[in-house]
Formats: C-alpha cells, structure tokens, sequence
C-alpha cells in the first residue's frame, strides 16, 4: 500500500509519487504544488482467483498511472466533479464511479474490481466509504 500522493506534473505532465508538496517532478525537476480543497483514495481491490493484474487510471479521462493489484493511492484534487474510469490492458470497459469534491465533502473513495464472472474483462468503479477502504 501507497503513503504517497499521486500528481500530474502541470508542466510536463509526468505522472509522480510524492510525499510532500513542492517536492520535484523526477523528469523536469519542477517544484510540484499539492491542491488543497479535497483528497481522492482509489483502491485496486485484490482479485481472489490470484491474478494479479493492474489498472490505468484516468480522472475525467486523463490518464493517473497505474494502480497494482490490492495498492491503494491518494490524489489530491480541487474542489469538482470528477469521473473515475479504470483501463486494464487493451479493454476500457469500465462502469465508472462519479464524486464530488465540496467544502463540505473534501474526501471521496473508489473502490475498483473486476466484475464477476467467467471470462469478464468489465471493471467496476464504485464510490464507497472510509471504513471500506485498507489503512494508509
């Protein structure tokens, strides 16, 4: 499990794991600034059939990294509505969760799982609560 916060980089927009704001982007070296209105939890839940497969994730389709099976990430965000959409490999099927980052409702967690079946390459985004989530 992550304790880093994932950003875009606004100026060349490598995608990084940082613990503190300011920190510097590991390709361009510019000092990146956390926004601070509201945090984003995803978690990749652990698949029980043993594979071990990974997501892309996109935030209103713009892509966020890679989630690895069972890791949980942060993404600080500014206050909106934000889409959460998963990828795996060359699939993009994926029923997306939807949240909303308010000063009243600063934190949102997403959960994200292969839909059940046999041969099914469908994930599923579903906003959830804090006591879903693993620990940080």
């Amino acid at each position: 499990m992550s304790q880093l916060l994932r950003i875009k980089c606004p100026s060349c927009g490598q995608v990084v794991d940082i613990q503190a704001s300011g920190a510097p982007c590991t390709k361009c070296k510019t000092p990146l600034i956390l926004p601070e209105e509201g945090v984003l939890q995803l978690y990749r839940m652990g698949n029980p059939l043993g594979m071990a497969v990974g997501f892309g994730v996109y935030l209103n389709d713009i892509p966020m990294g890679h989630l690895a099976n069972a890791e949980s990430i942060r993404i600080p965000v500014g206050y909106g509505h934000y889409k959460v959409t998963f990828s795996q490999g060359m699939s993009r099927k994926c029923q997306a969760a939807e949240v909303d980052i308010t000063p009243e409702n600063r934190f949102a967690y997403v959960k994200v799982h292969i839909k059940p079946g046999f041969f099914t390459n469908t994930l599923v985004a579903e906003q959830t609560t804090a006591d879903q989530m693993p620990p940080l």
